[in-house]
């Protein structure tokens, strides 16, 4: 591949980025992400094969969904200090931030409520993995089998992604008042899970 070519990718992937962020799902087509690269059309064709195939480009090399070690920062000798329920408000509160970290994955994430391509295919099979991999870890923490832990995660873990997807272009002060919300019921039921 030659020096330019590879710079003429880097562009057209830059470029479905770039309109993600600043229009939104609705806005990313082949016309607007080559008009974005400053390339023809058919450049996308002759380097991805497509869309969808562009789409899956995109979603490989970039970073898109967050890592375990990113919601899990404890050591096992720290978990026996903290008891489940505290343990997975925390995780829950950095899901939240590691979501709202990665605006590109929100717009991304508010697109797979309405279609479904490469690229929300492939961040949904991503969290999923994750959100598994996630599980086994605060499985091997706290062995309670009589409490569904991925069952706990996976409800939170949907009512979050829906207010962060409904309040991405909210302003701050009504945010917070959505989130404060959210984390007082979520902790209250995670105790009354718990207990």
């Amino acid at each position: 591949m030659t020096r330019s070519r590879l710079k003429t990718e880097q562009r057209i992937l830059n470029a479905v980025g770039s309109i993600l962020l600043e229009q939104g799902y609705p806005a990313v087509g082949v016309n607007a992400i080559a008009r974005q690269a400053g390339c023809d059309k058919v450049l996308i064709y002759r380097y991805f094969g497509g869309f969808d195939e562009l789409l899956l480009a995109f979603a490989e090399t970039t970073t898109l969904w967050w890592e375990v070690e990113e919601i899990i920062t404890e050591t096992a000798a720290d978990c026996a200090a903290i008891a489940l329920p505290d343990f997975l408000q925390r995780l829950l509160n950095r899901y939240v931030a590691a979501l709202e970290a990665r605006p590109l994955t929100l717009e991304i994430m508010a697109w797979e409520m309405s279609a479904q391509n490469n690229l929300t295919n492939t961040l949904a099979r991503i969290r999923s993995e994750r959100g598994m991999d996630l599980v086994k870890r605060v499985r091997a923490l706290y062995h309670q089998p009589n409490i569904d832990i991925g069952g706990a995660l996976g409800v939170f873990g949907a009512a979050i992604n829906y207010l962060i997807i409904r309040t991405r272009n909210q302003s701050q002060q009504y945010k917070t008042e959505e989130w404060w919300r959210l984390q007082q019921t979520i902790g209250k039921l995670l105790q009354a899970y718990a207990d």
